[in-house]
């Protein structure tokens, strides 16, 4: 019994000799940050650095690069504030939505770990980006597009009116596309090309937004029909382009066909509208065409439910715009 006792208590004794060994061992200070972490390298015409922290290397090492990320988007808010624009009373802050989305997402292929050290939550990396690598990167996505604006708007120079206006109204993802490339451009070059690519494409957004003006419709409808063709010549209207329905001797012209279904359900009056909405020019070429499915309904008659539907096409129409709602955007 006592031998029993005596080696219980040595267990023990070494158990808790154990457990205070990894005891400080676990709440033994890291000590201080390394200078680096305060005073990493300055930024160069060739690299980036930066610090992160984390309670593993690779968190750490994430940190760092959004360290860098942040350093590119200041850059780029304070080389662009210059850029925005007021048009109509209206501040155009589209740049730096797109901004704050292309810098959410880029990615730095080209950099390196130059230091690595515990303290804190748990660790300090130091990296470093290729600032020159990067650029490249930037132009090899932004000259295709570069190049496919201004091919498109050479191309329109001659084209009529209406060709012009649905020419650039395509290439609008191409614009957004190729400003928010030039944007990174702008931060990491500081200006320079990419500066002057942002305004060249302002230019053409510009060219965009005025290519409405003085496009005119001659809505032709069947007489059934005259309150769809209003509904479609009041968001035409609204959208800076003008909709008649006096017959011209040339000119576009706005084809409106639909398709009336009526059914009851529940007791209520349901109108459902297919309705097609197809642009033409003086030539009879199709130009556009969009096809647009809605529905009202009523308590009490067919002709409120009808009504209701050319409220909804109207309220679909205003939702997608001109470039979709009316097939603009479709080639």
């Amino acid at each position: 019994m006592t031998r029993a006792l005596a080696a219980l208590g040595f267990a023990i004794g070494v158990l808790g000799l154990l457990g205070g060994c990894l005891s400080m061992g676990s709440t033994r200070d890291a000590g201080p940050a390394p200078d680096w972490v305060l005073n990493p390298p300055p930024d160069s015409a060739t690299a980036w650095y930066g610090v992160g922290e984390g309670i593993d290397r690779e968190t750490a090492r994430r940190a760092a690069l959004k360290d860098v990320a942040t350093k590119l988007r200041v850059s780029i808010s304070g080389r662009i504030d210059s850029q925005v624009t007021d048009t109509n009373g209206k501040v155009d802050r589209q740049a730096r939505s797109r901004l704050s989305e292309e810098v959410q997402k880029t990615e730095f292929r080209n950099f390196s770990i130059e230091q690595t050290a515990q303290g804190g939550k748990g660790y300090f990396v130091l990296v470093k980006v290729d600032r020159q690598a990067f650029m490249g990167d930037i132009r090899a996505k932004l000259d295709p597009l570069d190049a496919t604006i201004e091919q498109t708007v050479a191309s329109l120079e001659k084209a009529s009116p209406l060709e012009r206006f649905i020419g650039l109204r395509r290439l609008l993802p191409t614009i957004d596309s190729a400003s928010a490339q030039a944007q990174l451009l702008v931060g990491a070059e500081n200006g320079g090309a990419g500066l002057a690519k942002l305004k060249r494409y302002q230019a053409v957004q510009q060219k965009v937004d005025e290519s409405s003006a003085g496009l005119v419709f001659q809505l032709q409808a069947k007489p059934q029909d005259a309150d769809v063709a209003a509904a479609i010549g009041t968001f035409v209207n609204e959208n800076g382009m003008r909709a008649v329905s006096t017959a011209g001797s040339a000119g576009n012209v706005l084809v409106v066909t639909a398709v009336n279904r009526e059914d009851e359900i529940y007791g209520s009056k349901v109108v459902k509208l297919n309705v097609n909405v197809n642009i033409r020019d003086d030539r009879g070429q199709s130009l556009a065409s969009r096809d647009h499915e809605v529905s009202g309904t009523s308590r009490y008659d067919y002709k409120a439910a009808r009504q209701n539907a050319v409220q909804a096409l109207l309220a679909t129409l205003r939702e997608e715009g001109p470039i979709a709602g009316l097939g603009f955007g479709q080639k």
